[in-house]
């Protein structure tokens, strides 16, 4: 499985089917007050599904990274206790099984371990092929470093403790800096469904107050023009709360 691209499922898509329906009556209501506006569907669905399975993509990659941390502390104790390095990654997939439930990618990915070692490629090989397809740096800067230290005898237990002390500082970090955006976050999605409401707090409150913007040229390139000032806006407040570590 390749995690740098992510396949929604069937669930999934529905849901970005869903979402994209209500926000595309949404905008023909409150931008467009006309049927015909419904037809821009395709386009929101369409941009709706990509920013869906960006987000999905980054959410399952976070949760693969920390699975990877755990792995390779178990790794580096079963390492410890006298194992070589092929039989510690087996007793972590075990140890790993009593945490995770069966169908999380780590265990997946360990037990396809198992099975092309069993098949007699190396160590170094398998772990070079996950971490090429994880999209972890991580994963890949550990790859490296433990087919070099495995091949001239170097201290394989320590490059596993540093990786894994290196990824739960990343982890923390990332934590924080989610802590202390939370609250802009929060008013970010306040901020964004504030046009929304105030566009239909006028036509309810002060109805025919709109209608010159209805139903005409002048009127749909206005609404247009304010719809694609709406979205730079939102565009912009989520590339200034994205940080990343």
């Amino acid at each position: 499985m390749d995690y740098r691209q992510y396949r929604p499922s069937r669930k999934e898509k529905l849901m970005s089917a869903a979402k994209a329906a209500g926000l595309t009556l949404i905008i023909a209501v409150c931008f467009y007050n006309s049927f015909w506006s419904l037809l821009i569907f395709p386009g929101v669905l369409f941009w709706l599904y990509k920013q869906e399975k960006k987000r999905l993509g980054e959410k399952r990659q976070k949760a693969l990274k920390l699975q990877f941390k755990d792995a390779v502390q178990g790794i580096a104790a079963a390492m410890a206790a006298g194992y070589s390095a092929e039989n510690a990654l087996r007793e972590a997939r075990k140890d790993l099984s009593l945490i995770y439930a069966e169908n999380m990618d780590i265990l997946q990915e360990l037990s396809a371990m198992e099975r092309r070692m069993d098949a007699n490629q190396t160590i170094e090989a398998v772990m070079e092929d996950f971490a090429r397809r994880s999209g972890l740096e991580e994963a890949e800067t550990f790859a490296e470093i433990f087919a070099v230290g495995k091949r001239s005898g170097g201290d394989l237990i320590g490059i596993m403790k540093d990786t894994a002390k290196t990824i739960s500082e990343t982890i923390e970090t990332e934590r924080q800096a989610a802590t202390a955006l939370a609250s802009r976050k929060y008013e970010q999605k306040v901020m964004n469904l504030v046009p929304f409401g105030m566009i239909l707090y006028l036509r309810l409150g002060c109805p025919g107050f709109l209608d010159p913007l209805y139903g005409n040229v002048a009127g749909i390139g206005i609404m247009t023009g304010c719809l694609g000032l709406y979205l730079a806006a939102w565009h912009l407040g989520k590339k200034l709360l994205n940080i990343e570590v």
